[in-house]
């Protein structure tokens, strides 16, 4: 009988790990995601005007010349990528097997240009950055 207690104790035992959760699988992307070999500014104040404060750019770049070209890389590879000029119409850019591409900003007038670059992939939220391109 002790003998009887002592196996249904230890099956109880084993039994009680089989209603563990499953570890939680490996989270699933839920945006396109994207680097740029841009400058990044530094942080300024929220009334420090549109270069430095709250309408400050996510990338700079500058140049002496009409246009300004710029690599970086997306997440999936699979997106799709184009840039426009603020209020302009979109241009597709080129993106490579393993997510690299190479925009070109173009044509820049002299002074501040602004250009929206951004990734775009079915089912995910879209990546956008901000960029300020200055032609002196």
């Amino acid at each position: 009988m002790a003998r009887a207690v002592a196996v249904l104790a230890v099956a109880a035992a084993l039994l009680a790990g089989c209603g563990e959760k499953p570890e939680p699988a490996a989270s699933r992307a839920t945006a396109v995601s994207g680097t740029v070999d841009l400058e990044r500014p530094a942080p300024g104040s929220p009334d420090a005007g549109t270069t430095a404060g709250h309408r400050a750019p996510d990338a700079t770049g500058s140049t002496t010349r009409a246009s300004l070209a710029f690599r970086g890389r997306v997440a999936p590879a699979a997106s799709r990528v184009t840039l426009r000029r603020a209020g302009g119409r979109a241009t597709s850019v080129e993106v490579a097997g393993d997510g690299t591409f190479r925009a070109r900003a173009r044509p820049l007038e002299r002074g501040a240009n602004r250009f929206v670059l951004e990734g775009r992939a079915p089912g995910l939220k879209p990546w956008k950055l901000d960029i300020a391109i200055t032609r002196r």
